[in-house]
């Protein structure tokens, strides 16, 4: 099939969070004999030198974009397009040169599928329905229920109007209803969107994130063979609720694992840390960039247990993933489980109940039969969401709607 992907970020192979899970679906898909063209922002320097794709693309369109927008550009998009405004700044917001580079390379190739990762990039879908022949297939893949992210960001006190809310659900759904397929990460997405709009039950499949099992894996001195006591938190900052996480753990967990254990440490690493936790640094809580996917590694094989104390978004967690096959124990709320389907003191210890989580963290970091059980378990389990895996689910699903 001749495929052709629409992502918010340009998928690198050195790049870290959904991007790279992009990335392995276009490498894998291409290996299985697939045609694959991808038109994304470019909005770094590395994105623009960025090669890595090119050996799996037939095509690797890039478009110098920027992520934020004046308050008057916005007004005016709001004006023309007449849809939130959320779609117009951030990774992926709305871009006229993408829109006509869309336009464009439809009327020159003809492709059996279009794939619009994140919903964000679904709005060049809905609003060029015409200018795609009706033999093409169009998918959005859901990495995040926009609607359902505002409710838990509002329910858990941020000032969002009811009106806001809706007018992001009504257009949301909207796109979803344009396209023929809509893919998701995890059930739980697929229930939230069924939940708000029944009628689009029949077009969702559930396709599983992946982890690259070659290149996250244990490192040769494992969790259970040191005596450091090193916690790790790994996510985009640019995306709140990981903020969010790190702020739940250091005021609502970090006193009481200090005070069990006093030579603890905590790593928040990611893209652009902010300073609202910039400031909460000291010599035991230890918060920096974290650079590209080698880097991040090491992370993972200098660490013990691996945090992820969320209570914002939907979607699937990559990391954890990641920290799983790297063979690190996870200590982790209901909703950073989505999608992996972990057994709660078997794979992972899960809790909502701060003062439980605290006390799992310390149990990990004083108990080094009880690492090295979970630690086991964590990579078993990790193993059977390799990304090969999930590309030949996504291969077959595209087979069958052709």
């Amino acid at each position: 099939m001749r495929i052709l992907f629409l992502p918010k970020l340009l998928p690198r192979s050195n790049i870290i969070g959904g991007p790279i899970l992009i990335y392995h679906r276009i490498k894998n898909l291409s290996q299985m004999g697939h045609k694959i063209s991808v038109l994304a922002p470019s909005y770094t320097e590395e994105d623009k030198k960025d090669k890595s794709l090119e050996k799996f693309c037939e095509r690797v369109i890039k478009i110098d974009s920027k992520k934020e927008k004046s308050d008057s550009e916005i007004e005016r998009l709001y004006k023309r397009l007449k849809r939130p405004k959320f779609f117009f700044t951030g990774d992926g917001g709305y871009d006229e040169n993408i829109e006509n580079a869309l336009r464009k390379i439809l009327r020159e190739k003809q492709f059996d599928v279009i794939i619009a990762e994140y919903s964000m990039m679904g709005q060049y879908l809905e609003s060029n329905r015409k200018f795609i022949p009706q033999d093409t297939l169009t998918v959005i893949s859901v990495h995040e229920c926009y609607t359902k992210a505002f409710e838990l960001r509002r329910k858990k006190g941020e000032n969002i109007s009811g009106e806001v809310i809706e007018e992001l659900r009504n257009y949301e759904f909207k796109m979803y209803k344009s396209v023929d397929k809509i893919f998701t990460l995890t059930k739980e997405d697929a229930y939230f969107l069924v939940e708000y709009s029944p009628e689009l039950k029949e077009k969702i499949y559930v396709i599983p994130h992946g982890v690259d099992t070659d290149f996250y894996k244990p490192p040769k001195r494992r969790v259970w063979d040191r005596d450091t006591k090193n916690i790790l938190y790994i996510g985009n900052f640019r995306h709140y609720p990981n903020v969010d996480a790190v702020k739940n753990f250091i005021f609502k967990v970090w006193e009481k694992v200090l005070k069990a254990v006093p030579d603890a440490k905590f790593y928040a690493i990611g893209f652009d840390p902010p300073d609202e936790l910039l400031n909460l640094r000291n010599e035991n809580i230890i918060i920096q960039p974290g650079g590209d996917n080698e880097n991040v590694r090491r992370f993972y094989w200098n660490s013990d247990i691996f945090v992820a104390p969320i209570e914002l978004g939907t979607g699937f967690r990559g990391k954890i993933l990641e920290a799983m096959a790297c063979g690190l124990p996870v200590v982790a709320t209901k909703l950073a489980t989505f999608g992996i389907e972990p057994e709660h003191g078997k794979h992972m210890f899960i809790t909502d109940d701060y003062d439980e989580f605290a006390e799992y963290v310390i149990m990990l970091l004083k108990d080094k039969n009880l690492r090295k059980k979970i630690s086991m378990n964590a990579l078993a389990l990790a193993r059977e969401f390799d990304h090969k895996n999930a590309a030949k689910k996504l291969h077959k699903i595209l087979k069958e709607a052709r």
